[in-house]
């Protein structure tokens, strides 16, 4: 039915948000041409608003010189809570509207990292609380794109792939966060991104990691800024560099006392301590495995299976176990399927953390997934869980067999199947899997390789989680009473790597079964 007051209440909204349009429009070019100024620590004063009163610099003096750094290239160690990230936004919005029809690229080593940047940092913290930004930036946006009313651009991604998302982007100024975390080897490609602009900027920030890394070398290759708390001043170790590096602590911070300090010192380790607290690279210990090398194994094509869709003649079911209790430490199943015993290549098909108390329940649960899937062999972490071993070795004697670690790189595995036993030298295992991780097959037609395990990531949920299992682990070299180095692999107490020890036992389970002797790849 026809209604005249819906007519004319449709035609004061199109009139209402036209003249909004129109206003907004005059608000952005008289702002624009405000004369803002050109001095990055002065800009930011003036147009940043941070819990309802303006940026302030007050007791960050070692901050001013790192906004003022006019260096094409800007490398910068720092801990955590340090606001260097909060740097790297205004560092992307000074040079964007000070630059018309510029684009701008933020880079960090996760999806979720990059949706925070977007939706809290920029869109939240600084253009929503800032009257000046809110007429530069155009309402329409996204959290991966962001145009302002001066024909710039900032785009945001993950550095999925080796920045693949970004490659074809020319870009003028480049952020890269948690750069760590990132594949650092495949950052020249990134940078050629900007060889055509006239700006070509680029600045990479991170926590420490670990000494002699690829991070550690990029941060090398500047000019090793060090804060002088007496003079006020920075000093530069190789002032010859053309490139910027800085390196922040947590001691620079006015907020946080000598006794802060000192408390974190007496509890975390000494790698989280140096890398996050100090904000320095540690020597020591290194972590052999990024986050970028287990989602190098990503494939967002295919899924985890139910055991009736599972192809058997692809090849054979191998099971890994590793029990835990449910509260930090999880069971973890691992099922993968051998696909090319010569390489070899595996295709994970099931895993999942399992946050059953009852012993009872685990091992019924254990036993369900090797009727279910038909595991044609398995191998289960021996200790730390009586019944539940006891049990599976009862109903499954020598299809599932159990493993103990040693430490004996001479003799790295041994079988005693009258007792239904393996050993393993832990280290060999664990670089067994590294090397499956890191040393893709190559050939002419994919250079860049192939990779030998494949983690299904179509449902992203599902398999992320493992990452953050493999990259717990830390490396470090230790003496034997025989006088050889040897590497050991631990792990902090608060990162867990059940999930690798699982992917452990499941590779010790094919290489039992198939008698192959392959050590390493790359051996």
């Amino acid at each position: 039915m026809f209604s005249l007051n819906k007519v004319n209440r449709a035609i004061t909204s199109a009139v209402e948000a036209q003249i909004e349009r129109k206003l907004r429009d005059i608000l952005a070019r008289s702002t624009l041409q405000l004369q803002l100024p050109d001095d990055p620590v002065e800009w930011t004063q003036k147009v940043r608003i941070l819990k309802g009163g303006p940026f302030s610099f007050e007791e960050r003096e070692y901050l001013k010189q790192i906004y003022r750094d006019q260096n094409k290239e800007i490398y910068i160690v720092k801990p955590r809570q340090m606001e260097i990230t909060e740097f790297a936004l205004n560092w992307l919005l000074y040079h964007l509207t000070k630059n018309p029809g510029t684009v701008g690229l933020y880079l960090s080593d996760r999806q979720d990292h990059v949706s925070v940047f977007s939706k809290m940092r920029l869109r939240s913290w600084a253009i929503d609380q800032s009257p000046i930004l809110q007429s530069m930036a155009k309402k329409r946006y996204n959290v991966s794109w962001q145009p302002f009313a001066n024909g710039s651009h900032l785009y945001m991604y993950s550095a999925w792939s080796d920045f693949e998302k970004a490659r074809s982007i020319p870009a003028d100024f480049v952020v890269i966060d948690e750069v760590q975390s990132t594949n650092v080897e495949a950052i020249p490609v990134l940078k050629e991104s900007l060889s055509r602009s006239e700006h070509g900027r680029f600045l990479a920030i991170g926590t420490g990691s670990d000494e002699g890394d690829h991070w550690h070398k990029m941060w090398l290759q500047g000019n090793q800024q060090e804060w002088d708390p007496i003079s006020q001043k920075w000093t530069a170790k190789n002032p010859s560099s053309e490139a910027s590096s800085y390196h922040i602590s947590q001691t620079m911070a006015s907020w946080l006392s000598k006794e802060v300090i000192e408390g974190k010192r007496q509890t975390y380790t000494p790698r989280r301590f140096v890398n996050e607290v100090l904000g320095s690279f540690h020597k020591g210990t290194r972590k052999p495995l990024i986050e970028q090398d287990i989602r190098t194994l990503f494939d967002r094509t295919i899924s985890l299976l139910a055991p009736e869709q599972v192809n058997y003649s692809l090849g054979p079911l191998y099971l890994g176990v590793d029990w835990g209790g449910g509260t930090k430490a999880f069971t973890i199943p691992w099922i993968w399927q051998c696909l090319e015993p010569d390489l070899p290549r595996f295709r994970l098909i099931y895993v999942s953390k399992i946050d059953e108390r009852s012993t009872q329940k685990q091992a019924e649960m254990i036993a369900n997934l090797i009727d279910s899937y038909k595991i044609q062999q398995g191998v289960m972490d021996s200790g730390g869980a009586p019944y539940q071993v006891q049990r599976i070795e009862e109903m499954y004697p020598n299809t599932i067999l159990k493993c103990r670690y040693l430490q004996r790189p001479e003799k790295p595995f041994e079988e005693k199947l009258e007792e239904n036993l393996l050993f393993a030298d832990r280290t060999w295992t664990i670089e067994s899997v590294i090397d499956l991780i890191t040393q893709p097959e190559r050939n002419v037609l994919y250079p860049h390789g192939i990779p030998r395990i494949l983690l299904p990531a179509s449902d992203l949920a599902k398999v992320e989680w493992v990452v953050y299992h493999f990259t717990a682990i830390e490396a470090e070299t230790v003496q034997l009473q025989s006088g050889k180095t040897y590497t050991r692999y631990t792990h902090p107490e608060e990162l867990p790597d059940d999930a690798l020890h699982a992917c452990n036992y499941a590779y010790l389970a094919w290489y039992h079964d198939t008698k192959n002797r392959w050590f390493y790849v790359s051996g």
